[in-house]
């Protein structure tokens, strides 16, 4: 017994050993990061090979504890233990700079699915955290990362660092792939406006990943106010995977500044398309129809005929003024929303004003029919209920 305690204890020892050696070059990493930190910019983000490096010794750090948590452990104590041995790499000057470069954001886990999600973060400026999320799978009882989601390409106009909102996992089918969707928004301490990002991977069951979607729309987030949800049909269903995210982004309408935008898209297979809806009311779908490329709102266009009325109003910043009350025509399913537009090219001076037909049928199916520089003459009842705020999701308050 004394033999076996002996070898115990030294196994033990050396496996204290090594775990320290991980967390000591860890904090090593995190200081030469933090050594940067006065040249780091709100435009580079801190981004340096080192970035990388600090992500990998913290993933790889996690990975070796994971031994001790059981496919039905608890993993709200394990977390607990994960966060108290970080606190002691991490590295800031200050608790109230807004630099975080060289810090260590709390690691979440929690189980979605048959997977194991662990999310970390890693400070940058500019109040910010990159933050990473990996997901395993328990194979011959030893916890298998088979999907990951970093952001490790710095170069301009591709490093898109985010706090994750949320992760969440569905399948297609009983023993068919699981399909991951992450949502996160990029952080930042100066604007209300940031990006929000939305991606989906398809896991196989042996392994292997595959990115399916990459979206981003630019939101209003003085609050997050950023939603959404995966799921997918059971055996026996059509296969598709259904993608639904809802946020709010900037309006054309000044008055309003914000609306509800949403991105409704199904994934069969390789393909994704977006399908209805894409707005909640006549005046969204209005908005949503004038600022998408013509090869969207085509879609969603009754005639090929539609595409003057959009070239000759699109453009790279649309605004104006919803400054009539959206009107039910004397045909049950058609709406009249009429917008004062402002010239792209010099906004001082108003276009003449646009009335747009508009087909509506339940729940929330949109169809431009035809626009108009004169009211429709039989589109004469106000319908205020039409401009109400709706909602695809459980929200218990807006930031507006």
């Amino acid at each position: 017994m004394r033999v076996i305690s002996l070898a115990a204890a030294l196994w033990m020892a050396a496996a204290a050993s090594a775990q320290d050696a991980r967390l000591n070059a860890l904090h090593a990493t995190l200081v030469t990061l933090r050594s940067h930190a006065k040249e780091a910019s709100a435009v580079d983000l801190g981004a340096r090979p080192e970035l990388t490096v600090a992500k990998h010794q913290l993933r790889d750090w996690i990975e070796s504890q994971l031994a001790s948590l059981k496919e039905d452990g608890d993993e709200k104590a394990f977390a607990v233990r994960i966060n108290q041995s970080l606190k002691a790499v991490s590295v800031r000057d200050k608790p109230e700079s807004q630099n975080m470069l060289g810090s260590l954001g709390e690691v979440r886990i929690g189980r979605r699915e048959e997977l194991l999600i662990v999310t970390t973060a890693v400070g940058i400026p500019n109040c910010s955290d990159d933050e990473s999320a990996y997901g395993y799978r328990s194979v011959n009882d030893r916890w298998q990362r088979v999907w990951e989601s970093e952001q490790n390409d710095y170069s301009p106009n591709k490093y898109t660092p985010q706090h994750i909102i949320a992760v969440q996992v569905a399948r297609s089918f009983l023993g068919g792939p699981a399909f991951v969707m992450t949502l996160g928004y990029e952080q930042w301490c100066s604007s209300a406006w940031h990006p929000v990002y939305y991606r989906v991977w398809r896991v196989e069951p042996s392994g292997g990943s595959k990115l399916l979607i990459d979206g981003s729309e630019i939101a209003y987030m003085p609050a997050t106010y950023s939603v959404g949800s995966i799921s997918g049909e059971e055996a026996g269903g059509d296969g598709h995977i259904d993608v639904l995210i809802q946020c709010a982004k900037r309006s054309i309408d000044a008055t309003a500044v914000v609306r509800d935008t949403i991105q409704h898209l199904l994934i069969d297979g390789d393909k994704v398309r977006r399908v209805d809806p894409v707005a909640l009311k006549p005046r969204y779908f209005v908005d949503e129809w004038l600022t998408r490329d013509w090869s969207e709102s085509t879609n969603w266009s009754a005639s090929p005929t539609l595409r003057q009325w959009h070239k000759r109003l699109h453009a790279g910043f649309i605004a104006g003024i919803f400054g009539y009350p959206t009107m039910h025509c004397v045909t049950p399913d058609l709406w009249q929303v009429g917008v004062d537009l402002s010239d792209a090219a010099s906004p001082i001076a108003p276009q003449p004003n646009a009335y747009f037909l508009v087909r509506w049928r339940p729940p929330y199916h949109f169809t431009m029919l035809d626009i108009s520089d004169k009211p429709w003459p039989r589109c004469t009842q106000e319908d205020r209920e039409a401009d109400e705020g709706r909602t695809l999701f459980n929200i218990q308050e807006r930031p507006w």
